[in-house]
């Protein structure tokens, strides 16, 4: 009796871990660097820190849910460590991570958030590479959903049906893709590779677009339940052996945007703000 109590206990530690490192991970901007930070979105500084200044200047860009967006950004940053890590250990302890914080990211933000597409692919990434390629196409149909042009979106779930055997599908994905995209290279050129014929799919008018972020703002310190509780908990957590989080000096609201980093690298073409680990 005594040692099934103790599995027990086990089997309910290691379901509890991954949700426990997801959270932490999100909420304590310490236990990224400097270099980790720099390679995110340029909004993803100004909310991990709390810069003044670049602070207000994204919250009024973005709206109401840049409050929640930290938890995207530290999706994006454990999506870097994983193509970084060596281990198999250190890569599903990333990828948890990952899903960990992007999955909040769905639970708490606005559908209608304007960087939710960004949100499902690369959770649609994410769960690709746990094996679970049900709920990555799923997610994928998602971003295509709240995105049309998101061609990445596409060429992520052709390659996932195309894996599993799927021609028709995969072929299908990448039809629907250029009806949208009808400009894209990269469409044009797996379409080819699929088995499509031409003339390519004839274009047609998007049927939806990216819905416009909320015009209103929200006060830093109008935290909804969760996220105060998230934020209670990063600030007992201990700080992790590696955090150096980039500091950056204070901006003004109505600095410029910082310039856009380069999108996808040879080595991980899919997550969009991603960096090139080989440089």
């Amino acid at each position: 009796m005594r040692f099934s109590g103790f599995v027990n206990f086990l089997l309910l530690l290691s379901f509890s871990l991954p949700v426990v490192a997801a959270t932490n991970a999100a909420t304590n901007a310490t236990n990224y660097s400097d270099a980790e930070i720099k390679a995110l979105p340029p909004f993803c500084e100004a909310r991990l820190k709390r810069i003044p200044g670049k602070f207000e200047y994204w919250n009024k860009i973005l709206g109401p849910d840049f409050i929640h967006t930290h938890h995207y950004c530290s999706g994006l940053a454990q999506i870097n460590r994983y193509y970084r890590a060596r281990t198999r250990q250190q890569k599903t302890y990333s990828l948890q991570g990952a899903n960990g914080a992007l999955s909040y990211m769905v639970r708490a933000a606005s559908p209608t958030y304007s960087l939710m597409p960004d949100v499902y692919l690369n959770r649609g990434l994410v769960l690709s590479l746990m094996g679970n390629t049900g709920g990555a196409i799923t997610d994928l149909k998602k971003a295509q959903e709240l995105n049309p042009k998101l061609v990445r979106a596409y060429t992520l779930s052709s390659d996932i049906h195309a894996k599993l055997k799927q021609k028709d599908e995969a072929l299908a994905v990448v039809a629907e893709g250029l009806r949208h995209v009808p400009d894209s290279a990269v469409l044009k050129r797996i379409y080819k590779e699929r088995g499509g014929k031409l003339p390519y799919p004839e274009p047609i008018s998007p049927t939806a677009q990216v819905p416009a972020a909320p015009a209103q703002t929200r006060k830093e310190g109008d935290l909804p339940e969760a996220e105060n509780k998230s934020q209670d908990a990063a600030k007992q957590a201990p700080a992790s052996p590696a955090s150096d989080a980039a500091g950056g000096s204070g901006g003004h609201a109505d600095a410029q945007a910082p310039a856009t980093p380069k999108i996808g690298s040879p080595t991980n073409p899919w997550c969009r703000f991603c960096p090139d680990p080989a440089q």
